[in-house]
């Protein structure tokens, strides 16, 4: 079958910022494996003490693209362009020379923000808002522009249930948004006060800042052929490029792998809040799609009504929820059969949606352990390292809280249909979605899904499973040794000597009792 996104990006040149993010990158190497494109710029950030040419070898020795390098081993270093710059900074600090570079250029990729949920308001709106205005005023000069992409987030609009294909009114204008964080006169601590009242329905300054950037895009659909993607809790890949392959030791992932190290012992969730996943592969292959899409669109209508937006979520696919996920994890025992090197207590998590409850195992076993430890680290001279693991663990989860205790829908994965048809048979077939209401209870998808974080986000070679497996044995019967310890002691301190009040008691109320009617 026609493979109609590789025919489309054939021979282009593409402009990515945000690539060396988790999304950026997966973008990357489907382009590069599945598309004969002609070349990717990537903006990318100097460092101190770091050149480009440092990071693009540091880029193309990730794990991500070892399938790449053994398909095609010259791909990388042939197409891929570094552009230093800053989405922070004028004309994303590009120099004229490099801009005249991208003269060529006819599909720009916007994936660029910070993904923060505590960022300040000031941090978030320079680099979500004023970054993606930037990239918006590039695209301008770009004769050749045909499509740019402003890849946004499901939970743009967090005060509603119920989420359209449309742009909702933004509760303050952009561009005096804009223009509030870059003003001298109002210092860090006032504008950090005012947040409160700025945000108000959104949880954190990450889905207000994504809000007025949509409502900027959108005022460049007449000037710019623009869309927007926007994509729920995005996860480890299912098929593409390699089953399981993990995004990062953030977000989602990164609490199931606090979790399988035993660090992460409960949370406070609602029972029927569903678990809105997208795969990693997934929202590649519909990222580069909807590209496809919104080119035919303009192609059509160079004026349109309305601006193209597209979902990704599995809100219609799967009704999973944590409770239940949870439940296939420990039935399967599948955090104890691929266990971690790295392990500090023993895998599992406590799930409740009462507070007080959560709240009680926090201190019982979160932070009382990791104060233990950290009392034996600090004797043994070295730095303190589990209880600043626990605090930003749980602020972690505070802030997460509206996430995991609403649930959003909509009206479904955008033009799934139209995909199913069009992408069979080809490098960007969709087929996973027609399995994937029983896809995140399926053991060997959370096998590969731990399997995969453990080997490429801890490092930690598979050889070395039978050998923790062991030490895993070993704390766990310490921990039942522990448990009988505390019962013993419980027993013994509390039950006998009221058991022995109680008889003495009793002994003497019947005595009265035989006494009195004798």
């Amino acid at each position: 079958m026609t493979n109609v996104v590789a025919d489309f990006f054939k021979d282009r040149e593409i402009f990515i910022t945000g690539g060396s993010g988790t999304v950026g990158k997966a973008v990357v190497d489907k382009l590069l494996r599945s598309c004969n494109v002609k070349k990717i710029y990537l903006l990318m950030r100097p460092k101190k003490n770091h050149t480009l040419e440092d990071r693009l070898r540091k880029m193309k020795a990730e794990m991500i693209f070892r399938r790449l390098m053994s398909e095609k081993p010259n791909e990388f270093d042939e197409k891929i362009v570094m552009i230093p710059g800053d989405v922070q900074h004028p004309q994303l600090g590009i120099t004229a020379e490099l801009a005249r570079q991208l003269d060529n250029v006819s599909v720009i990729i916007h994936g660029a923000a910070t993904i923060r949920f505590d960022e300040s308001l000031r941090q978030a709106i320079r680099i979500n808002v004023g970054g993606t205005y930037e990239v918006l005023k590039l695209a301008e000069k770009l004769k050749n522009l045909q499509v740019l992409m402003h890849v946004s987030t499901f939970y743009s609009n967090p005060y509603l249930r119920f989420v359209e294909l449309k742009i909702y009114q933004s509760p303050m204008d952009w561009k005096f948004c804009l223009d509030l964080c870059y003003r001298t006169d109002i210092s860090d601590d006032m504008l950090d006060t005012l947040t409160r009242k700025l945000i108000v329905g959104f949880p954190n300054t990450y889905t207000f800042t994504k809000n007025l950037a949509e409502s900027l895009v959108n005022d460049y659909k007449h000037r710019l052929p623009v869309a927007i993607f926007r994509p729920s809790i995005v996860l480890q890949a299912v098929e593409d490029p390699e089953p399981g392959f993990p995004t990062a030791l953030t977000g989602a992932l990164g609490l199931f792998i606090l979790n399988a190290a035993g660090v992460l012992k409960t949370i406070y969730v609602t029972p029927d809040i569903r678990l809105d996943l997208s795969p990693q592969d997934l929202v590649t292959k519909t990222l580069l799609y909807y590209i496809f899409r919104t080119f035919k669109s303009y192609e059509l209508d160079k004026q349109p009504k309305e601006i193209e937006i597209f979902h990704m979520t599995s809100s219609t696919h799967s009704d999973i929820t944590l409770p239940q996920f949870n439940v296939v994890v420990n039935k399967y025992k599948i955090f104890e059969d691929l266990t971690f090197e790295k392990n500090f207590l023993i895998p599992g998590v406590f799930v409740t949606n009462s507070r007080f409850a959560y709240m009680f195992m926090v201190y019982l076993k979160q932070l009382l352990p990791g104060l233990l430890v950290d009392m034996f680290l600090v004797a043994a001279g070295k730095q303190p390292q589990l209880l600043k693991i626990q605090r930003k663990v749980f602020l972690t989860l505070e802030v997460m809280k509206p996430f995991m205790n609403n649930n959003y829908d909509c009206s479904g994965i955008s033009h799934y249909k139209e995909m199913d048809l069009l992408l069979h048979g080809t490098d960007f077939n969709v087929d996973t979605l027609k399995y994937s209401k029983n896809l995140f209870v399926n053991v060997g998808y959370c096998y590969d899904m731990i399997s995969k974080s453990r080997e490429i986000l801890l490092k930690e070679d598979p050889s070395t499973i039978p050998r923790a497996k062991r030490i895993l044995k070993i704390k766990i019967a310490l921990y039942r040794a522990l448990q009988l310890f505390f019962a013993y002691k419980v027993y013994n301190s509390f039950i006998v000597p009221w058991m022995s009040e109680w008889d003495w008691n009793v002994h003497t109320n019947y005595t009265l009792i035989l006494e009195n009617s004798i």
